[in-house]
């Protein structure tokens, strides 16, 4: 799973660096949390985790994402008083990749991933997008999913599925009467 922070800048933007810090250290702590000890999480980006859990069937890769997503957006960060709404869009895909168990290069592998968290960015943030399976995986037709992965999804090549996050403004009202208002990092 490909895991990237929305609006972070902003968030470094508006609350300082220390913030975007704070915001890093925190997620980083609620994914080890949530995820089992034989899991990898690993910084993969300015705020991007790469979190690749071995022996994980592909069926339970969607529940892995959904699980994610809460653990982020499950209670506001708070630092220097202020409290900090954050939610990720994440692309994933099992490895190898369905129906035929192709066993991809690691870079070209994470280059689908990346694509797919690239469209959960385009298609709204908080939200996943995970690849079930590619139909065609010739050399040729990798070549043509990787220079334009939607087009890919919307001709058949690629098998997606689209997990949408949590509701964060569902969770502020549900904490508390007095819940603050939603900042969404």
């Amino acid at each position: 799973l490909l895991t990237d922070i929305d609006f972070f800048k902003q968030t470094n933007d508006r609350y300082g660096h220390a913030a975007g810090d704070t915001v890093l250290v925190t997620i980083a702590r609620r994914l080890h949390e949530t995820l089992r000890e034989t899991d990898m999480i690993v910084r993969w980006g300015g705020e991007e985790f790469l979190v690749f859990v071995p022996e994980t069937s592909a069926a339970s890769l969607d529940e892995i994402a959904a699980r994610v997503m809460n653990a982020i957006a499950s209670e506001p960060i708070e630092h220097q008083k202020s409290l900090i709404r954050v939610t990720a869009s994440i692309g994933y895909a099992p490895i190898p990749l369905p129906p035929e168990d192709v066993m991809l290069s690691w870079e070209r592998a994470i280059g689908l991933i990346d694509m797919a968290l690239y469209l959960a960015k385009l298609h709204g943030r908080n939200c996943a997008y995970g690849i079930r399976g590619l139909r065609q995986t010739d050399e040729e037709s990798l070549a043509s999913i990787e220079r334009d992965f939607e087009k890919a999804w919307e001709d058949g090549m690629v098998d997606l599925h689209l997990l949408p996050g949590p509701d964060i403004d569902a969770y502020a009202t549900s904490k508390s009467p007095d819940a603050p208002a939603v900042v969404r990092g």
